[in-house]
């Protein structure tokens, strides 16, 4: 028998975002998380990576949801990451993923420094291809890896919507658009 996935679609300041998840044993598990757009485009992405996904959710997955959209409102949330199904997630990128989710909010790592962490200290490119294929982005906050001269690097929602969670996050810019790298973790 097939896994069966579903979806959530929710609205955000930001735009519409959605969660994927499956029913399994122990619970519900979060497959993907749209980051958010437009309800199209959120759509298309649900379609994309889970065609025969349904529209479904159930207690702990609106409570996850919730979450979600508090943190898009500004407001600091914590995220309990035993409901991501990393399943799909090679060892690298696991524990990537797992070193990017330790990075306090306000703060920014740089690719190389999350490479260097993780015991892989040349890795710094690996890293940024970890994380731009993050299947659960603002849970595990990619938007918080930055180059190391400040630059933002990349982000599957464009570098406005990085920029804007750093700041709502209270991470401070120089003029020139760089992160001013007061507050690095690692």
């Amino acid at each position: 028998m097939s896994e069966r996935f579903f979806y959530i679609l929710e609205s955000s300041r930001f735009g519409d975002f959605g969660v994927v998840w499956r029913e399994s044993g122990d619970g519900p598990k979060v497959t993907r998380i749209c980051l958010p757009g437009n309800r199209d485009a959120v759509m298309a992405e649900v379609r994309a990576f889970f065609p025969g996904a349904s529209k479904k959710s159930c207690d702990e997955i609106s409570e996850f949801a919730g979450r979600i959209q508090r943190y898009l409102k500004g407001e600091t949330v914590g995220f309990d990451i035993t409901l991501l199904d990393r399943r799909q997630c090679g060892k690298f990128q696991k524990r990537v993923l797992l070193a990017e989710y330790r990075i306090p909010r306000g703060w920014v790592s740089t690719y190389g420094r999350v490479a260097a962490y993780i015991g892989k200290p040349k890795a710094y490119r690996a890293v940024g291809t970890a994380l731009g294929r993050n299947p659960f982005p603002i849970v595990i906050p990619c938007h918080r890896a930055v180059q190391a001269d400040g630059s933002l690097g990349g982000f599957r929602g464009g570098l406005a919507m990085k920029r804007a969670f750093l700041e709502m996050e209270g991470v401070k810019f120089l003029p020139n658009g760089k992160v001013m790298m007061e507050r690095v973790y690692f």
